[in-house]
């Protein structure tokens, strides 16, 4: 199972460039608050929200993606990248995006593999699904830096059938295309 996810990723590697524009996407999310959603229940600790009202805690994040567009809706698969601290992680992803400038809606999910780099540097496969869903307000003539938000999801099919992590966030980025 491991070779063949390896062999249909390095093909796409080779042959998406054909047909697509790169795009870089660079920013930075802040976290408002975490929550667990299950079983027709939204849980938090009020502790870790009011941590994160006083604290600032931002995170960089990358997304590197081949873009296919058809009008204002855009698909592209790529990686994504987070860094805490002193640790990354990356991750195979998906966006879709509805571009209704100089309003951009976005749906991603990714997970499966995680690439980990800094102090400890390894590969793991598991069953760990981040989907994310956010509004972002380009600005600019091209509409590269966007403010925006939304809400980070983190499922763990292997721990809980029940529920979902979630964390609402805002932030900025920029977007860059390559052509």
């Amino acid at each position: 199972m491991k070779r063949i996810v390896l062999v249909v990723a390095l093909i796409a590697i080779i042959a998406l460039p054909a047909f697509s524009q790169l795009r870089l996407d660079v920013g930075v999310d802040v976290p408002m608050n975490i929550y667990a959603v299950g079983g027709g229940e939204i849980q938090s600790s009020s502790e870790v929200g009011d941590f994160l009202k006083s604290h600032i805690l931002p995170f960089p994040e990358a997304g590197l993606y081949y873009q296919f567009s058809a009008g204002p809706i855009r698909i592209a698969p790529g990686v994504r990248v987070f860094t805490f601290i002193l640790e990354s992680a990356l991750w195979p992803n998906v966006m879709l995006e509805l571009a209704l400038e100089p309003v951009f809606i976005q749906a991603q999910v990714g997970g499966l593999l995680f690439l980990f780099f800094g102090l400890a540097n390894q590969a793991e496969f598991g069953q760990v699904f981040f989907p994310d869903l956010s509004i972002w307000i380009g600005l600019g003539k091209e509409r590269r830096f966007r403010l925006g938000g939304g809400l980070l999801g983190m499922y763990f099919p292997e721990l809980t059938t029940e529920g979902i992590g979630v964390v609402p966030y805002i932030g900025g980025k920029i977007s860059l295309l390559f052509e």
